[in-house]
Parts: structure tokens; C-alpha cells; sequence
């Protein structure tokens, strides 16, 4: 149902760089051909500390810059896509994902699909504040129209009020958790929240609070594939198109990728549960903080010239949570999750 439709997310995160032309050139389909998400195309790609972003307002399918990327395939470690069907905000550039803001000297991005009611007013002022955000000391605001680019401020806004020294990956997993707590909170049936973001060349973080739009047979959710040798072929659903793996990829490749809907007939594709957030690394999901906390013991967690990092900063609670702090440790004992 056309009107009950939602956007659609692709996201990729790597072991050794790789270009996304296969998973892309099918995703693109469902932007106008294949599906009706015709309101525009944003591709990130993370190349060392920069980001490489492309925008347009065209379908996919119809998008030369769509057209670049698929001819320029660029190598990373770490990328996300959206094309969008607009539920909220004009079909205008401002409004295409995916948003980028930088934060402590690291850039961040973030595309969304979804509909989160308490974003969703065009009253900034009546938009919640997370964590320990404060009215008047934000530092980052939504320059379109849609909730997606709203919420994405809201979180950066909560992140900045909550450190002044770089959090660790386990503290930074807990505290993105708990504001997915916080946005959801007392609107869990009228909430669709499904979201990639990026926080630099190496970090993926993907949550799923899924649903249906009222009356809509349309499940929004969000599905992941690690592909890792020995790598078989794949053939993608919406173009006539395959691959084998095995041929392309070396011993010391793995590849994990997230999208709305699986994109290809392969075996290995799962649905994240309701209220998960993954962290992604090298092609590997990480569930819970103290698993994240290998990665960052590897060096492989934020990197900052603007802040240092505190290694023994406790996790904390948010203002939807009874009061207190929970330290790393307990946490990896399994007594918070």
C-alpha cells in the first residue's frame, strides 16, 4: 500500500575494505523500480576520517549520482544507504538521509525508517530532550523537516551532555541503548524505530524497534547477513543478477550487511529482535557492552584529536531509569542486562 509505505535502510560494515557495488546495485532497484521509495537516494561512505556523502532528491533508479556510485565502487570499512519514501517533510534535499554531524572531532551519520510520534511535532520546542540534555545549551538542530533528522540531533545532544571525556564502546553501547529506552518510552505501540549509525571509519550501530503502520500489511524491521569464507554465491531479488563470493573475495574477508529486507535468496539472513542494538566491527555484531569491550581493548574504538578517552567513566542512567550508575564490570557480570 502505497501510502502506508516506509523508507529503507542498507547498511555494511567490513573486515578488510570493500566496495558495496553488489548489495547497492539491487538496493537501488527498490527506489522506483521493484518498490515505491522514489523520494530520494543518500549513500555515506567512510573513508579514514572523512565521510564521502551523496544526496539527491530523484529515485534511485533514475539518479546519476546513484549511477556514480555504483561506477565508482569505492572501498571502506564502514558505509550506510537510504532511499526514502517521505511520510514527513517535502521531497527536498534537506530532508534526504543520511544526516551528518561532527562531535568530538569524529563524524557521525545516521538514516532512519520509521515514525517516532515524540519527533514528530513541527513545534521544535515540544520535541523531549534525552539524557541530561538541557533547553538552550543544544548544539546540534534539525535543519529539515523530517523526525528522523530531529531525533538524530536529539541523540548527539544527549551524548555531548553526557561526556566530557570520549566514552569507551561498552559505555557508548549502554548509553545509545538506554536513549532507545527513552525514545520509545510510554509509545512502544505507536513507535517505529529503526536506525544505522555511523561514528567513524570502523563503528556500525544498528537498532530495531519494528512495526506496521495502521492498516499497512508493510513490516518495518530491520534483517542482517555476515558473509565470511567459506563464501558461497548469492543472487539478489530485484535485478537478475549474482555473484559468486568465493571468487572475489580473499580468506581474510567478512563482510556484514543490514538492510530493511534481505536482499538476496541466500541462507544466513536474520531478523533482529524487537529493542536490539548491535554494534558492528569488522563484520561482527556485538549485542551486549561487554562484548563491545574486546573491540575497544584491540583499539578499534572512538578515535578524537578534541577529547580524551576515559576508560573508567561509569555507564549511566537515564532520567526514564531509576537513579544510580552501573559500572562496566557489572554489566559484563550480567547484572544490568
Amino acid at each position: 500500500v502505497a501510502e502506508r509505505a516506509m523508507c529503507q535502510l542498507l547498511g555494511m560494515n567490513c573486515a578488510d575494505k570493500t566496495d558495496c557495488s553488489f548489495s547497492f546495485r539491487g538496493f537501488c532497484c527498490r527506489g522506483g523500480q521493484t518498490d515505491i521509495h522514489a523520494h530520494g537516494l543518500g549513500v555515506a561512505i567512510y573513508e579514514g576520517k572523512g565521510l564521502r556523502t551523496f544526496l539527491d532528491t530523484l529515485p534511485a533508479t533514475e539518479s546519476p549520482i546513484a549511477q556514480l556510485v555504483a561506477q565508482y565502487p569505492i572501498k571502506t570499512y564502514n558505509m550506510m544507504a537510504h532511499i526514502r519514501y517521505a511520510t514527513q517533510g517535502d521531497v527536498s534535499l534537506e530532508n534526504v538521509h543520511p544526516f551528518q554531524r561532527e562531535m568530538w572531532g569524529i563524524q557521525w551519520c545516521f538514516a532512519h525508517n520509521g515514525e517516532v510520534p515524540k519527533f514528530s511535532i513541527q513545534n521544535v520546542d515540544e520535541h523531549p530532550l534525552l539524557g541530561k540534555t538541557r533547553r538552550g545549551e543544544m548544539s546540534y538542530h534539525a535543519v529539515g523537516d523530517t523526525d528522523s533528522e530531529a531525533v538524530f540531533c536529539a541523540i548527539l545532544n544527549a551524548l555531548k551532555a553526557e561526556f566530557s571525556e570520549l566514552p569507551t564502546l561498552p559505555v557508548l553501547h549502554e548509553t545509545i541503548r538506554l536513549l532507545c529506552d527513552e525514545i520509545i518510552a510510554e509509545q512502544q505501540d505507536e513507535t517505529i524505530f529503526n536506525f544505522l549509525l555511523g561514528c567513524g571509519e570502523y563503528t556500525l550501530f544498528a537498532y530495531s524497534w519494528p512495526g506496521r503502520r495502521p492498516g499497512s500489511t508493510v513490516w518495518n524491521g530491520l534483517y542482517y547477513i555476515v558473509r565470511e569464507p567459506p563464501f558461497k554465491t548469492a543472487k539478489l531479488i530485484d535485478v537478475d543478477y549474482e555473484i559468486d563470493f568465493g571468487k572475489v573475495m580473499s580468506p581474510t574477508d567478512r563482510v556484514a550487511v543490514i538492510t530493511t529486507k534481505p536482499l538476496t535468496n541466500e541462507d544466513g539472513w536474520k531478523e533482529f529482535k524487537r529493542g536490539e542494538l548491535l554494534m558492528f566491527d569488522k563484520g561482527l555484531p556485538y549485542s551486549k557492552p561487554c562484548d563491545c569491550e574486546q573491540v575497544e581493548l584491540a583499539g578499534r574504538g572512538l578515535c578524537s584529536k578534541a577529547l580524551r578517552k576515559s576508560f573508567s567513566a561509569p555507564i549511566p542512567i537515564m532520567s526514564s531509569s531509576p537513579s544510580g550508575v552501573r559500572d562496566i564490570t557489572d554489566i559484563c557480570r550480567g547484572a544490568a542486562i
